[in-house]
């Protein structure tokens, strides 16, 4: 194989959509020749191996349940992205990884098909982990002690092949987003063949899903599609859409906080106060 010219330039979208035409090719692979009932196995790993690639190395990404300091625990997950500088793995189990809440930074669901049904779903286990408490305890950074960091929201999104509305994706996709209760808040996605979206923060109002160190009360308080702002890509860009949106949206995160280890520990009789 020749190498490439050495002009000084790289065509950067040449190369995007080229990560995503091997995306596609890997999926509908695993649709041909997968057993219907391991294909959405074979699509959460594909996903898996996407963000261990190209998740700056802050980050981990595994199919896990998320707990929290009173022994809560999420419906299982099929990705969630994760801190990997102050969230040690405490608890592993045979029914898969266990994460501290304060740890997450998002969650995702993985399907073949992006519907009503299945967004509703995804919703519902967004909400299980974002309803969970989150702790907080200073740290030491250059030399200095800092304080508690406020967790921050979580953010959730749903991922597939395609969209159940092949024809109809920009019209219907808003409102099955608007029928999500607040924590149940969808705020990234991507059907591969047919686009990926972004829910915008409503100018000047607060965030929904807002984080705080107690778990937050559900609503069942739904949004109109006409004050949803949804911002789609191309279908021939979404994977890369999805991916440098989902990086921006992780950077303005910041890091995760330091979780109260002490907190997790409480009912062992080792730790209580004498």
């Amino acid at each position: 194989m020749s190498r490439p010219k050495d002009s000084g330039r790289v065509d950067l979208a040449t190369l995007f959509r080229q990560i995503q035409t091997e995306m596609l090719a890997h999926l509908a692979a695993g649709e041909i020749f997968e057993h219907p009932t391991s294909s959405g196995a074979v699509t959460e790993n594909h996903w898996l191996e996407l963000f261990r690639r190209y998740l700056p190395e802050r980050y981990r990404a595994s199919s896990a349940f998320v707990v929290d300091c009173d022994g809560r625990r999420s419906r299982q997950i099929d990705i969630v992205i994760y801190d990997r500088l102050y969230s040690p793995l405490l608890f592993p189990h045979e029914s898969g990884l266990h994460l501290p809440a304060e740890s997450v930074y998002a969650v995702f669901e993985v399907k073949q098909d992006l519907n009503m049904r299945l967004i509703r779903d995804a919703g519902r286990k967004a909400a299980s982990v974002r309803r969970l408490r989150r702790t907080s305890v200073p740290v030491i950074s250059a030399a200095a002690l800092c304080s508690p960091r406020p967790p921050r929201p979580i953010l959730a999104g749903i991922l597939a092949l395609r969209s159940g509305w092949p024809t109809r994706f920009h019209r219907r996709l808003p409102a099955a987003l608007a029928r999500l209760a607040p924590d149940e808040t969808l705020d990234l996605g991507c059907a591969l063949r047919h686009g990926a979206f972004e829910v915008l923060p409503a100018h000047g109002s607060p965030q929904l899903h807002a984080a705080s160190l107690a778990p937050p009360n559900p609503s069942s308080r739904k949004r109109s599609p006409q004050t949803l702002q949804v911002r789609f890509s191309t279908p021939q860009e979404s994977l890369i859409f999805f991916m440098i949106r989902l990086l921006e949206r992780l950077r303005s995160l910041g890091t995760a906080p330091a979780a109260d280890l002490m907190a997790y520990v409480r009912s062992l009789e080792s730790f209580r106060n004498p």
